[in-house]
């Protein structure tokens, strides 16, 4: 959906899918997965020496196993890093081999112990998605069945082998049966579980993203806290210096000069307290808010920094869905961007209008506008020493709230802020 207001578009909020994230392993099974290989490697060893001093030669489909585990094992260990899936593709080829192997020695097609290809099915289900787990699945069958082709060339197994039990075919399509089950399950259940696993993942980058963006707010916040501090402390030496010298003039415009050191230090502390407060405003129920008691007490808030703008403030009554605090901080940093970035007498005009399901506020200055190569970057969040907060918080708290925010040059010249929030029902009760 695209909101049209003063002849250019606010595009909805970008959405990501996950489904790259769906084709790449996790890396957590993927490291779970190298221990599995190895203590199962060294378990068929320990199987392989038992048997072959039972067994003697008789255990030569075991032996096959151990070059192929062995490769397969130290192959996985050497290329997982660099490519996940083929490693874990190779390996669970191997262990169908290796499990080939085994069925041979013991019982044969005859036992249906070629279900213990699942194990082969599951894992690749479990480690690279359903598709996975299906093709396996047809893979196995294919082997169980060249396996019966073996047997009867007369290889037959030699462990467990009873002539007189002597029916393959039926046991084996019973075992492929089963194994087709095996695939269809794992299949199904795996995509889920690659899905939740995929949006895992997406979240807890989402989150160190944030994290590392509150942290720059923080930083850059409370760097901004510090130049009105200096100011007071500027204000205060030189009363100290004067004490009684002070002529009326100076004195009056050392008091201008604490006033308006105080006014922007509540206005700095107020934006690292909202900062702070980022997260809850997007984790609190959304509620309706009045537009334009936002804007009032929003006005009321700047006071004498607005002395010298003309301010035109006509909000009719609407109700958008969001966090107050959040409203009213971005109603601040949008005013007071005017304030910071334009000369005296500049005329700005606040209104809200409704469009496609929105309710849209409108902050619109006469100044000397935002150069190109500045506007792209407004938004982002600060990145280094000298960057201002109010903007990039701003679009955060857009962010947080469902709502989104675009600049545009006004029409006359100058600067349009609009800010696109839910619209509530007309009826709705605020607490403002």
């Amino acid at each position: 959906m695209l909101f049209v207001v003063g002849g250019g578009t606010l595009p909805p909020a970008a959405t990501i899918p996950a489904m790259s994230a769906l084709l790449t392993p996790d890396e957590e099974l993927l490291r779970r997965f190298g221990y599995v290989r190895a203590a199962g490697l060294v378990a068929y060893l320990v199987a392989v020496v038992v048997l072959s001093g039972i067994f003697g030669g008789e255990v030569w489909p075991l032996l096959i196993g151990v070059p192929v585990l062995v490769a397969a094992t130290v192959g996985y260990f050497l290329r997982s890093a660099r490519s996940p899936r083929g490693s874990v593709l190779i390996s669970l080829l191997a262990d169908a081999i290796v499990l080939g192997g085994a069925v041979a020695f013991v019982g044969g097609t005859s036992r249906g112990l070629v279900m213990l290809y699942g194990i082969v099915i599951v894992s690749a289900g479990i480690l690279l998605g359903p598709l996975a787990a299906l093709s396996f699945a047809v893979l196995c069958g294919l082997l169980a069945v060249g396996q019966l082709v073996v047997e009867e060339l007369g290889m037959v197994p030699s462990l467990l082998f009873r002539p007189d039990l002597d029916e393959r075919v039926p046991i084996l399509l019973i075992s492929i049966a089963g194994l087709a089950s095996v695939g269809y399950l794992t299949a199904t259940y795996a995509s889920r579980l690659h899905e939740l696993v995929a949006l895992g993942r997406d979240e807890a980058a989402e989150v160190q993203l944030r994290g590392r963006r509150r942290r720059l707010f923080v930083q850059q916040a409370s760097l901004d806290v510090r130049a009105p501090l200096r100011e007071l402390e500027q204000v205060a030496g030189i009363l100290d210096a004067s004490r009684e010298d002070l002529r009326d003039a100076e004195r009056s415009r050392l008091a201008h000069r604490l006033r308006a050191s105080v006014t922007r230090l509540e206005a700095e502390v107020g934006v690292l307290s909202d900062v702070g407060a980022l997260d809850a405003v997007g984790d609190q129920r959304p509620e309706p808010v009045e537009l334009a008691r936002v804007v009032e007490d929003v006005v009321s808030a700047l006071g004498d920094r607005l002395d010298g703008y003309v301010v035109d403030a006509e909000v009719r009554a609407l109700k958008v869905v969001g966090d107050r605090r959040g409203a009213r901080r971005i109603a601040y940093s949008l005013l007071e961007n005017v304030v910071e970035h334009t000369p005296s007498g500049t005329v700005v005009r606040v209104t809200a209008v409704t469009t496609a399901g929105r309710g849209v506020l409108v902050v619109t200055d006469n100044g000397p506008g935002i150069a190109a190569g500045v506007a792209d970057g407004m938004f982002a969040a600060p990145e280094e020493k000298g960057s201002r907060v109010g903007l990039p918080l701003v679009a955060e708290l857009c962010a947080a709230m469902g709502a989104e925010v675009r600049y545009e040059p006004a029409p006359a010249g100058g600067a349009r802020f609009l800010v696109a929030f839910r619209l509530a029902p007309a009826g709705a009760p605020t607490t403002d």
